[in-house]
């Protein structure tokens, strides 16, 4: 079926993972770019590069998208207001086919780069443009943390006004019910593959009741979550089109599949194009080389451990001393790469500390010294070493830092985990366990994604189907072992209520625990099936085990730690 034609309005895509939502959405912009059109995606996962070769891996295949960020950039970008300004102005005005990779960056990155980058493409742009966002609820959240609002306003400010300004915006998503209903509610096209959680199909009722007919929905709300792999309804109520549809496997390189068991990874010829127009375009003024420069990187680098780790609000205190004492002594520059927004960071990172075990609140090394934020103000020095001391911050040379300044953040995570489950013993880890101590959802598709990075570098294998197994090469690009938590990274993957059930199960183990036992200590109807939804979700993760006799029993693995 030809959906280019539906995708002249606002448009979801949304399936669970599995359901083929990947070749849904590659497919649809694979139609845009033979039409010619003017694309921009933003990527979070890094899978998107595909685009640029064929389905074989040669690159006459490919489409001559640009791809800015990752691994496999044409112009790299880096994570500030600044640049996310100069790439908007760059492509607001001409007629060009874009991938913006924005998967090594942290979350508070990609707020700092994409809030700007949407505010000023929406200002500039003025001709029709598909704007391709995977993920969406990353960027439009039914519930905003503290600093999302703007990108969240720059965002839903494009799909319910961006018409007449020619956008026409494309979201995918695994969870429709997490999408902010402000933006859910306009998409005038909605594909929906198979979606198992009722309240991701309760979002698509509220979608219906709003924008179609609730007779056509009867069959779309029956069928939703029994769809095979690669089929969806392709539903246009303008345009009186309400199509079940089995999507066809996509013409350009597949890169969000993971190499088999003995399978060697394919690395792509990525189809040529010529960036230096808009690489000259992008220029944004350097950093004067003044004596705030060194300042910065040790700013910058506090910072990322922070997020990373969290540490007690007492030593959150220090670094937000010495933040403050840099803004106020005019250093501009350094307040506005990673001042700003460190007390909100912190927060953020006590927050966690708080849920963390003492001996789990550790924080990885970090290349700088204290003494570097002498040059923005000397009383800030005291406070930052004090802080550093408290947090347990590890200062290493950077030049003899191994492995930790060799890969981006987001695949050394993912790296650490499958060694940390080695180290414990596992000659293999499965994949699903390996993402929870990575801080990923098993079930998103993000961590296949560095798992296809990290085997195309040699550092893992699939060992057998489902599972990791860290090289020699792996090994020593490994991070120091540490101890983790398995259960406090869990139940970080957790709603509130389904956290709660997790709380119970984890509480009666090793023994099991009765569905009937855990309705009464949530206050729940034995009978109702409420407990059974919150039970679902906790199960899906692989979190809990169905025993006999209607009982639960937490999963073994949780409970792993250094023998």
């Amino acid at each position: 079926m030809d959906i280019a034609p539906f995708l002249d309005k606002p448009t979801a895509i949304v399936g669970t993972t599995g359901a083929g939502k990947t070749f849904a959405a590659k497919g649809a912009v694979e139609q845009l770019l033979e039409l010619g059109r003017r694309v921009i995606i933003i990527d979070p996962t890094g899978a998107w590069y595909g685009l640029r070769a064929g389905a074989d891996g040669n690159s006459t295949g490919g489409f001559p998208v640009l791809i800015f960020g990752g691994d496999h950039a044409d112009v790299p970008i880096e994570p500030t207001g600044e640049a996310g300004k100069a790439l908007a102005l760059a492509l607001a005005e001409r007629h060009v086919q874009a991938i913006i990779d924005t998967s090594e960056m942290t979350g508070g990155e990609k707020n700092r780069f994409l809030t700007p980058f949407l505010e000023n493409l929406y200002a500039r742009n003025k001709a029709a443009l598909h704007l391709v966002v995977d993920e969406a609820d990353e960027v439009a959240a039914q519930r905003l943390a503290d600093g999302e609002q703007r990108l969240f306003g720059a965002f839903d400010k494009i799909v319910r006004r961006g018409r007449i300004k020619g956008f026409r915006p494309l979201m995918i998503s695994q969870r429709p019910a997490v999408i902010h209903k402000n933006v859910l509610s306009q998409i005038g096209t909605l594909i929906a593959l198979k979606l198992t959680s009722p309240q991701d199909r309760k979002a698509i009722d509220d979608w219906v009741k709003g924008n179609a007919d609730a007779d056509q929905a009867k069959a779309v709300m029956k069928s939703l979550s029994t769809l095979p792999r690669g089929q969806g309804w392709v539903w246009s109520p303008a345009d009186d089109v309400l199509k079940l549809v089995k999507f066809p496997a996509i013409r350009t390189f597949d890169s969000s599949r993971t190499p088999g068991n003995g399978e060697a990874a394919v690395a792509p010829a990525l189809t040529a194009v010529d960036v230096d127009v808009l690489r000259e375009a992008m220029k944004v003024a350097p950093v004067a080389e003044t004596s705030q420069a060194p300042a910065i990187g040790a700013g910058k680098a506090v910072i990322e451990a922070a997020e990373q780790r969290g540490f007690q609000k007492g030593d959150a205190a220090g670094y937000v001393r010495g933040y403050e004492l840099a803004r106020k002594d005019g250093h501009a520059n350094a307040y506005r790469l990673g001042f700003r927004d460190a007390a909100k960071k912190i927060a953020a990172a006590a927050e966690l500390a708080a849920k963390l075990e003492p001996d789990d609140i550790e924080v990885p090394p970090i290349a700088g010294t204290p003494s570097a934020l002498a040059a923005v103000h000397p009383d800030a020095t005291a406070h930052i070493e004090k802080s550093m001391k408290a947090a347990k911050v590890i200062v290493v040379d950077p030049l003899r830092s191994i492995g930790a300044g060799d890969l981006p953040a987001s695949l050394q995570r993912a790296l650490d985990s499958v060694a940390w489950w080695h180290s414990i013993g596992f000659d293999e880890v499965a994949r699903n366990r390996a993402a929870i101590t990575a801080g990923l959802s098993p079930t998103a598709s993000t961590f296949g994604v560095y798992v296809g990075k990290l085997v195309e570098r040699g550092l893992i294998e699939a060992s057998s189907p489902g599972h990791l197994r860290i090289t020699e090469a792996g090994h020593h690009a490994a991070r120091r072992e540490r101890d983790l938590n398995v259960l406090a990274m869990a139940k970080a993957q957790l709603e509130p209520q389904p956290a709660r059930v997790f709380d119970f199960v984890v509480e009666a183990y090793p023994a099991a625990i009765s569905r009937g036992e855990l309705a009464d200590k949530m206050g729940l109807s034995r009978t109702a099936s409420t407990l059974g939804v919150y039970l679902g979700k906790v199960s899906r993760l692989g979190f809990v085990e169905t025993q006999p006799g209607s009982m639960v029993r937490a999963a073994e693995f949780m409970f792993q730690r250094r023998r």
